[in-house]
């Protein structure tokens, strides 16, 4: 044996002796203890090669079964997310990211075992915490970590996060299922011919029941996957423990994929960076591309052609179906490898008016309002106006003391200039504003807030005027 190691060990660095040495007397025992039952063979260096090969394919075995089971891979793909996202926030951005760690599941117990959705964890977190208390910070977008279908059950707790959502201002971002859409992969995707005819089944009446509600408009479902890394081909180094090529090509879910709410969390994160405002997220210029991806090619094709780093190609004709029917689609470009979003369609449906001027007038204003671009507009006015209400509490003598204070803070966000310069339009979002406070009857101490803004946005070449109300109180606090 002391021959045949020797042999074996010659070329391998002084330093490596060792380890490869113990290595290979494990080897040869095994393979003494097998020639005492078999017949006598040549034991040479090739015959010891295809051994060590033969243990090597076993252990890649074994850990393509442990890299793709499912629990493995929702961590690693949440590990893998999350840095995907802190990677784009860049030093001085004044964006902050905490991390919530609650399963889906969990989340959902919670809700179950609260009496009422003000005496939930979330609610306490986002609402009572960062929005309702004085000195907090409010949370200017909820990135989920969740997939949700059409069940009762995910619909539920969907219900639910849209209520806290709407209650503290902050967009709830979260994903589409493949079995939302009746498929098993989302690649099937583009086999997919009409929508609507799907989801018009019965097996969505609780999704068009939530659709109809106030609370939908703060909720986005993306969708689709994104590659988080390439597989692992560990083969340069020949005295490597192991070479170990991860064998994905047999299942489309062997990829490590990644939850489309991380790349819609970069756009936001990237337009607030450029103009504090989460509001340019859509297009290539202005809200930006989605850059980082990770790139793979085609086996045949090594270095000519990237393959789309999507679970599938999101066409136009299947991205106008998802933003129709509520979803936001991830659109891959082919001459950048990067991504983009065409539309931010919240899951709200819009309400139909009659076929007059002015029902024409008002369903456009009820689709544009569903748009998450103008509710990221609205829900951050709504934090500086419970942050400028808060720092003024007892210094409102009267409902005009308490309009020209609001009113005078909100012209330093407004520009009447008709085509204002890029950069004015990004510190000045708002063509014009206007605020009107009322008392409320019967309630003392307590004063109606009506916020109208017109801003410089457009959707599809139309203006439009958005509106919020809340309810600020005089003295001694506030609700909204």
């Amino acid at each position: 044996m002391a021959t045949v190691l020797e042999a074996l060990l010659e070329g391998v660095p002084e330093s490596d002796r060792p380890r490869v040495r113990r290595g290979l007397k494990t080897v040869l025992a095994g393979l003494a203890r097998t020639a005492a039952w078999r017949a006598p063979e040549l034991v040479d260096a090739v015959h010891v090669d295809s051994m060590i090969a033969e243990l090597d394919r076993r252990l890649s075995a074994q850990l393509d079964l442990i890299l793709h089971h499912p629990n493995v891979q929702a961590l690693e793909a949440a590990w893998r997310g999350l840095r995907f996202v802190v990677e784009h926030v860049r030093e001085g951005d004044n964006t902050f990211i905490e991390l919530v760690s609650v399963t889906k599941q969990e989340l959902a117990d919670d809700f179950a075992d609260a009496p009422e959705i003000p005496q939930s964890g979330l609610y306490r977190l986002v609402y009572s915490s960062a929005y309702a208390t004085f000195g907090g910070k409010p949370y200017g977008l909820i990135c989920a970590d969740y997939d949700f279908g059409p069940g009762a059950e995910d619909l539920g707790l969907l219900r639910q996060c849209a209520a806290v959502a709407a209650m503290a201002h902050s967009p709830f971002i979260a994903n589409a299922a493949a079995g939302f859409f009746g498929l098993e992969c989302l690649d099937q995707m583009p086999r997919v011919r009409d929508l609507r005819a799907i989801l018009g089944g019965p097996r969505y009446r609780l999704w068009h029941s939530f659709r109809d509600t106030e609370d939908a408009r703060y909720v986005g479902l993306c969708l689709p996957r994104f590659l988080l890394r390439v597989p692992y081909r560990v083969d340069g180094d020949p005295f490597m423990p192991l070479r170990y090529r991860e064998r994905v090509e047999d299942d489309h879910e062997h990829y490590l994929w990644g939850r489309a709410s991380f790349a819609f969390a970069v756009r936001a994160i990237d337009s607030f960076a450029r103009t504090r405002w989460c509001v340019y997220i859509i297009g290539s210029r202005a809200g930006g591309m989605i850059e980082g991806l990770t790139q793979i090619g085609f086996p045949s094709m090594p270095g000519l052609a990237p393959r789309c780093p999507f679970e599938c190609l999101i066409t136009s004709r299947i991205e106008h179906m998802l933003s129709e029917e509520g979803f936001i689609a991830l659109v891959y470009d082919r001459a950048s490898g990067g991504a983009m979003i065409h539309s931010a369609s919240s899951t709200q449906r819009p309400r139909k008016y009659a076929d007059t001027e002015e029902g024409r007038a008002a369903q456009a204003s009820e689709r544009l309002g569903a748009q998450l671009p103008y509710m990221f507009l609205v829900c951050r006015l709504s934090h500086y106006i419970k942050r400028v209400q808060s720092e003024r509490l007892g210094q409102w003598d009267s409902r005009q003391t308490l309009q020209k204070e609001l009113t005078d803070w909100l012209r330093g966000f407004v520009s009447d200039v008709e085509n204002p310069h890029w950069e004015t339009r990004a510190r000045k979002p708002l063509r014009k504003a206007s605020i009107k406070v009322e008392s409320v009857e019967g309630q003392t101490g307590w004063y109606r807030c009506q916020l109208l803004l017109q801003p410089h946005l457009t959707h599809n070449s139309a203006s439009f005027t958005l509106s919020l109300l809340g309810r600020l109180e005089k003295s001694t606090g506030s609700r909204e």
